[in-house]
């Protein structure tokens, strides 16, 4: 390998001590192997990088990270954070390592099958998955997150399966008081054939001085669906990374929403392949920030078969000095006629020194398509304000009011009663916090 700034360096030497320490699973070694080579190859991104035109990783990237190692966590705490939908359909990761005593998945019957990933590598389309991605990677964290993986789940839904309540994956990060820790969750889906499943995955932290780099496949065969929820709440002092590929075959479905709350800095990558005729993606996202917190979004969205469909709905409200950044691109292919595809990204602004990005993006080479796309950036309707304060209301309530039911108005899709009260809490009370 050639020699590598001191970021790179860091991130190698830490490599090499997971490797020689044996804390390497032996089935999972090739993974780490290509991981590390592929991090090589692409290296931390610069200012100019095309995935990260909007992200600044300098911070990130200059910080030396230890492994986060097995922590104790009190189980009090832990079930506070599981919704009540979910008690018997959970699956709860500390520091990325699945806790087997802290879950209950009795909820869920034979159809759910739930393996290490270690293990389960020995299936040839899983391993084929894990190095397939790893050879056409171009997102940087994701090559770390495949260098380190060892924690990593397989599941499997068998074909027709359905399940009465949606299954929560849980994701602790204990933190640290002194020398930042890093953890590498990795998770690996396949539903067969008209299967359902919903699914919601949360993000907490216990303190501060970690950086969570997840990664997410999800595999879905024919006729299948995904209902998937995403809940970053991580410490204020914290990083969070996730990347969520999508296979998606013939009739496949794919509905995925996240809410954010930010912090020092999150970015969600998604990638979906529309794979085969009849595949259907849905994505929303919705965040709040205040302070100087982070929520930047990239999403690649390939039709590779007519008659697909994707639609992408992000809403944000920046305030204070927050950032946030869309930048997401449709690419439809030469074959993907009658593709139908729409782009929308609303930002709120509360503050002169907010900052919102945003770069909607098609790259057409079908000519039977219907795609569009579009993006606002703006201030509280004075129009609006002023009807509410003509009704009685102060200027703070009205504002509170219009701000709220902006972002309001996407978590209220999310078929989740228990997360949208959790949405609620975290995302509308800083809201309202700003407006007391």
């Amino acid at each position: 390998m050639e020699k590598m700034e001191a970021p790179e360096s860091a991130v190698l030497a830490l490599h090499d001590k997971f490797m020689g320490e044996e804390q390497a699973k032996p089935s999972l070694r090739s993974v780490n192997q290509a991981g590390i080579e592929r991090f090589s190859l692409l290296k931390f991104p610069h200012k100019k990088h095309e995935m990260y035109t909007f992200v600044n990783t300098h911070d990130l990237a200059g910080t030396v990270f230890e492994l986060a190692a097995d922590s104790p966590v009190d189980a009090a705490w832990v079930q506070s954070k599981i919704y009540p939908a979910c008690k018997n359909s959970v699956m709860v990761f500390v520091n990325g390592a699945y806790q087997e005593n802290l879950s209950d998945l009795s909820g869920l019957g034979d159809a759910f099958k739930l393996q290490c990933l270690s293990d389960a590598i020995a299936d040839d389309e899983i391993k084929q998955t894990l190095l397939d991605s790893l050879e056409n990677e171009n997102d940087v964290f994701a090559a770390i997150n495949s260098a380190f993986v060892h924690h990593g789940v397989w599941v499997d839904i068998l074909a027709n399966a359905t399940f009465a309540n949606p299954v929560q994956l849980l994701y602790v990060s204990t933190g640290s008081g002194s020398t930042p820790v890093v953890s590498h969750p990795r998770l690996v889906v396949r539903l067969g054939e008209t299967a359902e499943l919903k699914i919601v995955v949360t993000y907490a932290g216990t303190r501060e001085n970690y950086f969570v780099n997840a990664v997410n496949d999800f595999i879905v065969k024919d006729g299948a669906g995904v209902t998937y929820t995403q809940m970053q709440k991580d410490h204020a002092e914290s990083w969070h990374c996730s990347k969520t590929r999508v296979q998606l075959h013939r009739d496949a479905r794919f509905f995925g929403r996240n809410g954010s709350s930010g912090n020092r800095l999150t970015r969600h990558h998604y990638e979906a392949r529309l794979k085969e005729e009849g595949a259907e993606l849905h994505l929303s996202g919705a965040s709040v920030l205040v302070d100087q917190e982070q929520v930047h979004n990239f999403v690649r969205v390939h039709h590779e078969a007519p008659h697909c469909t994707s639609n992408q709905l992000f809403k944000n409200v920046v305030n204070d000095k927050g950032r946030s950044s869309f930048d997401g691109t449709v690419i439809v292919d030469k074959g993907a006629q009658l593709t139908n595809s729409d782009q929308l990204i609303n930002n709120l602004m509360l503050s002169d020194e907010a900052h919102a990005d945003n770069k909607p993006n098609l790259m057409i080479f079908a000519d039977d398509v219907k795609c569009t796309h579009g993006t606002t950036v703006g201030q509280i309707d004075e129009d609006q304000l002023f009807y509410l304060k003509t009704r009685g209301l102060s200027q703070e309530l009205a504002k509170s009011l219009l701000t709220t039911s902006f972002v309001d108005s996407l978590i209220q899709t999310i078929p989740f009663p228990d997360v949208v009260a959790d949405l609620n809490e975290v995302l509308l009370k800083k809201l309202e916090a700003k407006h007391a």
